[in-house]
């Protein structure tokens, strides 16, 4: 894993990843056409946590670092780091995804958007 400090910045359809350098967020790569799925704002992939056994991680995939071989989850407010081996799936960016762990493997299922129903009280 890299212990280099990343973050995605996302506007205008467009993403860029920077890194950390000196205390100056300095843009690496190119920028990019954004995934679908995924909105403006700036995502601190950074601050990503370790999944844990026997957990359940619901959220949209918001980054796949290929050259780590890590991709990122976005669960409410935080981000989980995941191996890419680990999955008995592909995770696509901008994807909704539910991945469980069982011990050092992961299962990935597509969530579906539209079996979530709310009720509304009036």
């Amino acid at each position: 894993m890299t212990t280099q400090k990343l973050r995605i910045v996302v506007m205008n359809g467009q993403k860029i990843i920077q890194s950390l350098v000196n205390n100056e967020w300095e843009t690496t790569g190119t920028i990019k056409k954004v995934e679908e799925g995924i909105k403006p704002g700036i995502y601190n992939i950074y601050l990503a946590k370790q999944p844990s056994d026997k957990k359940r991680y619901e959220g949209k995939i918001v980054y796949i670092d290929r050259e780590n071989a890590v991709f990122y989850q976005q669960t409410g407010k935080d981000f989980i780091v995941h191996r890419l081996n680990a999955v008995d799936g592909k995770p696509v960016a901008g994807t909704d995804i539910i991945i469980e762990y069982d011990g050092e493997k992961a299962h990935l299922t597509q969530m579906d958007l539209h079996k979530k129903t709310r009720t509304i009280r009036i």
